[in-house]
């Protein structure tokens, strides 16, 4: 795991209590020390002594008197400007305060399903002139890692196989992804059906992954339908795709896929008369957060 540089800067404000901007900006805000006090509950003489620290720290008397109002100097006005912003934006962290809307969603998916989901989000946030931007990573996912994924705040949503059922977590099933047989569009030993026979013995690649409703449907398939190993296991779906296109290797892949990528890669659809393994694609996020992502995932691959 990489560690990351740590600035100079960030060091610095360890020796700074925030606590005496945040009373500073408060101070700023309403002119008077007996006001802040009533507004956090605290004594008069407690707000007094963070200013007094501040003065000190900032060398800088920050306000002046004026009758029954405290004044703001030109140095005070400045730090205020500075230091507002940065706590509304540290506020809306904590727990129970009203969230903003993001300017960035992290959202993870598994390999195979971020060719049907991200494209799609992507364009969607541009027609619709969103300033919201995305980071997209890839992981395999289970359960438990999407539930960790989403409860410590590592991601905003999170696309899978999988329904989860969280107290803390909001699920909905996005669509369901039909899976279909392709191969090169010049494949010589293909035609535009298969039989069980040509399938048993054709040189297949396929999606590796630790998602454990693929790997059991993949085995029903097999030990059925299938006499050898596949050829070739990758993580990347674009490798699956390539292969297909240059060689005589068949792939499963989802249907959406196919309709996006069939003619950049040149590839056709193969009938079977047998059936191929169909799941469902559901978005999880947390509850906190479902005003700000409804309107980001409604209607998405409908």
């Amino acid at each position: 795991m990489s560690t990351i540089p740590v600035s100079e800067k960030i060091c610095s404000l360890s020796k700074i209590d925030l606590n005496l901007l945040t009373i500073f900006c408060l101070i700023y805000s309403v002119g008077s020390i007996s006001k802040v006090a009533d507004m956090l509950n605290i004594s008069p003489s407690a707000v007094s002594q963070s200013l007094r620290k501040l003065r000190e720290m900032m060398g800088d008397n920050l306000f002046v008197r004026s009758g029954n109002i405290l004044l703001p100097t030109v140095f005070s006005d400045e730090l205020y400007d500075n230091t507002i912003s940065i706590i509304d934006r540290l506020s809306t962290l904590l727990p129970g305060s009203t969230p903003t809307l993001k300017k960035r969603l992290t959202l993870y998916t598994e390999s195979f399903i971020s060719p049907l989901v991200v494209p799609e989000l992507t364009e969607k946030l541009l027609l619709a002139n969103s300033d919201i931007s995305l980071l997209h990573r890839t992981a395999d996912l289970n359960e438990q890692k999407i539930i960790e994924l989403l409860n410590m705040r590592q991601a905003d949503v999170v696309f899978s196989t999988f329904a989860i059922e969280n107290s803390n977590i909001a699920c909905q099933k996005v669509c369901d992804m039909k899976l279909v047989l392709v191969a090169a569009q010049d494949n010589p030993r293909y035609g535009d059906t298969i039989t069980e026979a040509l399938f048993r013995d054709a040189s297949l690649v396929g999606y590796n992954t630790r998602n454990e409703k693929i790997i059991y449907y993949r085995s029903i398939v097999d030990k059925k339908f299938r006499s050898s190993e596949r050829c070739l296991l990758t993580t990347s779906f674009a490798s699956i795709l390539i292969i297909i296109a240059r060689t005589e290797c068949l792939g499963i892949i989802p249907e959406r896929a196919f309709a996006t990528y069939s003619e950049m890669y040149k590839l056709k659809r193969i009938e079977t008369h047998f059936p191929l393994p169909q799941f469902s694609i559901y978005s999880s996020y947390r509850k906190e957060n479902n005003t700000l992502l409804s309107s980001v995932l409604d209607g998405l691959l409908q």
